[in-house]
């Protein structure tokens, strides 16, 4: 035991000095028993609390020093945690604190604030990059984890520094700014580095909006809020801790604090932090803020009193980005029935969310207002203050101009930003003309020091005047706004600053044409090149010119065939290869950018000329041709219906003994097949590309080339190969997508097979919850499953005699918010009241692999009679209730769905029950009522008839209502047109014909229960009420069979 003690105290010794010297701690028996005491935990259970000390070993911690060390403590509790610090064991502390003394319960005694700060410095140093300005992957992956935990430590810190000093308070002020919250540090850039680490650990993806001050009525409950505070609070707790620490809040800091009340759109909290330090900034920001006694006092002078200075200019550039994103705290009212302390940390606007992108008109004028406002007044009080007041002759003050203040690009890019999203187009002009002026009179710095590359451009050349993340942000706001002219303006003046834009950034700008005219296009590239041409820059650049031709061609899926044309064309007349160029203006591009015209063309459908002109431009561009070009040419030929082209093309491309048939080539030949329905073929050509894969697993094919391959092992019914496919997807990686599984559902319905469809669906359901992990090099998006899987598989289910899993499968499509589509709504009327027999003996295929035979004698069925029509109703409510309308065809089905059950009355009431008078349907109800009242057995007929008075014959017509519609619940509207009554008419004749042949076993009748004379009274009732109407109301409707038939009977009537 002892030798377990003795290598415990060696172990703590070693790793207490960084340099592993052995003089840190004693290593004597008596040092060994003591730590033993400190660390002991019973059974190895990491979780058991340490153990009081007794008296004794107080007088030992006492002999040894240890109460001198800092962070130590009377009773000598600081040495559990004092220990790791001083070894810089950062988890090893974490863990002792979190575990052991952050709990209420615990029996250790809590470490003093002096040790807590020095945990939460040795957290945030151990993640602060020692190269000026340059921080590593690794420090960055670290950084959020330091900021939860230094977020936490200064939230237990204040809290219980505001506990403890309430205690011993004798008066009931509980005003925050009353507290002593210093932390003992001195360095400005210790405060600077832990509030940005403190918004690293923040969401900042759902900003908190303005937030309210704490306001408690004891010490106690403030230290409560200080405990679950948000982001913003937090960080003016820090800025009044330094300011008590004696800490001036310089640039970095203020540059800090600024940026986190950015990120969470707090204005309130920011005005209430500028208060403790700078009022005059917190004016600005908010003019009706008062000062008080305690801000004047706190106050560390007026930062626009030196506007050539840092602090200056880090607080103006700061409060722009807060008038952004912000909003006006005096117009956010509380809601006057919900109390103030019942709010928390919640937004102050319990009536508006300004924070949301569903503004209305008022709102989204009132909050721009206030931001242009903001905005306004920041800048100007930046501008003007080089103006001070000298004294004139007469001893008047007058304000003389005693020198210009330049802003700063970035401050006159916001502000322009500011009133591009109002919309405000005059002023953002202005603002613009501004920035020129300032760029002008700045030398281009040839440092990169403060430049960063933002994702839409990069570097041209050295030398620039602002950064490329103003320029694309400033770009993003003028195409957001629809104004092309400026973004263009923007788009040149970036290029003279030495950024070139890139594709993305053309992108962007080519989207925001409203007119996709070749006349408009045109336009707006003649804007540009004037653009760049008035900074001194040329479109013919090929540093410029390439990605803007690529941007043209470049988003063929998401771009119409017709709108691509036009960017073609202009594509081509810039990059100097169409026969119409102006050479004066084009210049010659590179090999890939001529590929990505040639794609274009031919995802445009434009086979022929691309041919052509690849074998034009093939003279001078001898590497113009690639085997991947090829491939998308075979592929374009195959989509278009010219197979028999695409093969001959690759035949002749396999016969030239220089060219290598490639993987890429391969696969769109296996397209090309599945496409002609030539599936021998296809599974020949896929099974060439297998033994590639299968000796090269680096070499893979794409998720479409397997797809393929796998409708073409389906239709060729070898569903064994095909589950070996989807098997070898999963051990190559490639992630399948929706489409694959509903390529299987569909081979698994078309086979009858309901295990192999179970299977299908539980190795969707896996993939659909499986989260890859985050280490993985192959990291991909949870599977989609979109509305076609989900079709073929309600489908199946039908086809498998399951109608409950169908059922099920809508139910799991609502869960999941998949949207439905009209043949999901045809589908489920399909489930709830067909009832097709399934003919085992002629759907079975030889397949055995997943097919069972062992059908039994009897007939199946894929439902029950009636059993699934109560699900009728609610269905059709949902698929509405999703968002779904109703096509005309899907009304048709809904008709012939009802009167395959006979219920003829509720297709006529949704057809032309809101067109009847209430008395009308009345009578037509009690004439329903008393047809199946005739059809009750006689005996219990009589015995009603004798049992209910006279007195509630009326009673009758209520409860007639509720038993002659099938559907009471739910009765959705059937539109009155030629389709929809052909279709009830065609429906009832059909019906007729399977009741008289009843004795047929061909003809399945579900309404066995129902006898036929009570059919047959149903069906000559209602037709006859929607005969009476369309002739009545609506002759044009009326068949003309109907018309003769009820001219018939009313002569045949007559004549009697």
């Amino acid at each position: 035991m002892a030798s377990r003690f003795l290598t415990r105290s060696r172990a703590l010794t070693a790793r207490a000095s960084p340099l592993g010297a052995r003089g840190g701690l004693h290593t004597s028996s008596v040092s060994a028993k003591l730590l033993d005491k400190l660390f002991k935990q019973p059974d190895g259970d990491a979780e058991a609390h340490m153990e009081p000390r007794s008296e004794a070993k107080v007088s030992l911690i006492q002999r040894l020093g240890a109460m001198r060390r800092r962070g130590g403590y009377g009773q000598g509790a600081g040495m559990p945690l004092y220990v790791p610090i001083k070894a810089k064991n950062i988890e090893r502390a974490w863990e002792i604190w979190a575990r052991h003394m952050r709990r209420p319960d615990s029996t250790v005694s809590p470490p003093t604030k002096e040790t807590l700060v020095d945990l939460v410095l040795l957290i945030a140093n151990a993640v602060r990059s020692r190269a000026a300005g340059i921080e590593t992957d690794a420090i960055r992956a670290k950084q959020p984890v330091a900021g939860f935990r230094i977020t936490t430590l200064l939230q237990h810190i204040f809290a219980e520094s505001v506990r403890e000093q309430g205690a011993k308070r004798s008066d009931e002020l509980c005003e925050l700014s009353s507290f002593d919250l210093r932390l003992g540090v001195s360095a400005h850039s210790d405060y600077a580095h832990m509030i940005a680490l403190v918004l690293l650990a923040a969401d900042c993806s759902m900003p908190s909006g303005n937030t309210r001050a704490i306001d408690a009525a004891t010490a106690e409950d403030l230290a409560l809020e200080i405990s679950n505070m948000p982001t913003t609070r937090l960080v003016q707790l820090l800025v009044q801790a330094a300011i008590q620490d004696g800490v001036t809040v310089d640039a970095g800091i203020l540059r800090a604090v600024l940026a986190a009340m950015a990120a969470m759109h707090d204005v309130a909290a920011a005005c209430d932090t500028l208060a403790l330090c700078y009022p005059s900034l917190a004016e600005l920001l908010d003019p009706g803020l008062a000062r008080t006694a305690q801000t004047q006092q706190a106050a560390l002078g007026d930062p626009l009193t030196d506007p050539m200075g840092e602090l200056c200019s880090a607080a103006v550039a700061g409060m722009l980005q807060i008038a952004k994103v912000g909003t006006d705290p005096n117009q956010l009212a509380v809601d006057p029935n919900q109390p103030q302390e019942d709010l928390s940390y919640e937004q102050l606007d319990g009536i508006v969310d300004y924070n949301s992108k569903e503004l209305t008109e008022d709102e989204l004028k009132k909050l721009n207002t206030w931001r242009t406002a903001t905005a306004e007044r920041i800048y100007r009080a930046y501008v003007s203050a080089g103006i001070s007041q000298v004294l004139a002759p007469d001893n008047s003050t007058h304000p003389a101009l005693l020198g210009s203040v330049v802003p700063t690009p970035g401050m006159v890019a916001t502000v322009l930003e500011i009133n591009l999203a109002a919309g405000d187009i005059e002023l953002a002009a202005l603002y613009y003309e501004a920035l020129k002026a300032v760029l002008h009179q700045l030398q281009p710095s040839v440092s990169t020091d403060g430049f960063s590359n933002a994702a839409a451009c990069h570097e041209l050349k050295p030398g620039h005047k602002m950064d490329a993340d103003l320029w694309v942000r400033m770009v993003q706001t003028a195409n957001a706004s629809g104004q092309i002219w400026l973004a263009a303006q923007l788009l040149g003046g970036m290029a003279g600053d030495n950024w070139a834009p890139l594709q993305v950034a053309y992108e962007r700008y080519l989207d925001g044409v409203g007119d996709p005219s070749e006349a408009s296009l045109a336009k707006i590239i003649d804007e540009l090149r004037d653009s760049m041409l008035a900074n001194n820059t040329s479109v013919a650049d090929p540093a410029l010119l390439e990605p803007l031709i690529c941007a043209l061609v470049g988003q063929r899926d998401r771009v119409p065939a017709e709108h691509l044309a036009v960017r073609i064309e202009q594509a081509l007349l810039l990059s100097g290869l169409s026969d119409n160029a102006d050479s004066a203006q084009t210049a010659a591009v590179s090999d890939e950018t001529a590929r990505e015209i040639l794609r274009a063309l031919i995802a445009n459908d434009q086979i022929a000329r691309a041919q052509d002109l690849a074998d034009a431009w093939g003279s001078a561009r001898p590497e113009l041709v690639t085997h991947q070009y090829v491939a998308e040419l075979i592929r374009g030929l195959g989509r278009t219906g010219k197979h028999a082209q695409a093969l001959e093309l690759f035949t002749d491309y396999q016969q030239l003994d220089q060219n290598e048939i490639t993987l890429e080539m391969l696969c769109a030949v296996l397209e090309v097949y599945t496409g002609a329905g030539d599936y021998a073929e296809a599974i020949s050509v896929g099974k060439r590309i297998r033994r590639l894969v299968s000796a090269d697993p680096q070499r893979l094919p794409s998720r479409d080339t397997f797809n393929c391959l796998l409708s073409a092992y389906c239709h060729a019914t070898q569903p064994g190969e095909a589950m070996r496919v989807l098997e070898e997807m999963r051990r190559y990686r490639v992630h399948a997508d929706s489409d694959t599984y509903t390529i299987l559902v569909l081979a698994m319905s078309a086979l009858r097979s309901l295990e192999g469809l179970k299977l299908i669906a539980a190795l969707a359901n896996v993939d659909y919850n499986l989260a890859a992990r985050e280490s993985d090099q192959d990291y991909s998006p949870p599977l989609v499953l979109d509305t076609d899987y989900y079709n073929a598989l309600i489908e199946a289910y039908g086809r498998m005699a399951e109608p409950m899993l169908a059922l099920q499968v809508w139910e799991v499509m609502r869960f999941r918010g998949v949207r439905p589509n009209h043949l999901t709504a045809t589908l489920l009327m399909d489930t709830c009241g067909w009832c097709e027999r399934v003919h085992w003996d002629e759907d079975m295929k030889s397949q055995l692999v997943f097919v069972n035979h062992e059908v039994p004698d009897d007939y199946v069925y894929t439902g029950a009679k009636l059993l699934y029509y109560h699900f009728l109703g609610s269905a059709l409510q949902q698929l509405q209730q999703a968002g779904l309308e109703f096509s005309l065809a899907n009304y048709q089905h809904m008709i012939e769905t009802l009167l395959r059950g006979a219920f003829l009355d509720d297709v006529v009431t949704m057809l032309i029950g809101r067109y009847e008078e209430p008395e009308e349907t009345a009578m037509w109800i009690r004439r329903t009522y008393d047809a199946r009242f005739d059809q009750v057995n006689p005996l219990i007929r009589d015995w009603v008839k004798r049992t209910t008075p006279p007195a509630t014959e009326g009673g009758k017509e209520i409860s007639g209502h509720a038993v002659t519609r099938f559907m009471t619940d739910y009765l959705p509207p059937i539109p009155l047109c030629k389709e929809t009554v052909a279709t009830t008419y065609g429906a009832v004749e059909v019906l007729r014909g399977k009741f008289v042949s009843e004795d047929d076993p061909r003809v399945e009748v579900q309404l066995a229960y129902r006898s036929k004379g009570l059919v047959f009274a149903i069906l000559d009732l209602h037709e006859e009420r929607l005969d009476r109407f369309l002739a009545a109301k609506r002759p044009d409707l009326l068949p003309d069979d109907r018309r003769q038939r009820m001219q018939a009977a009313e002569q045949a009537e007559c004549a009697q």
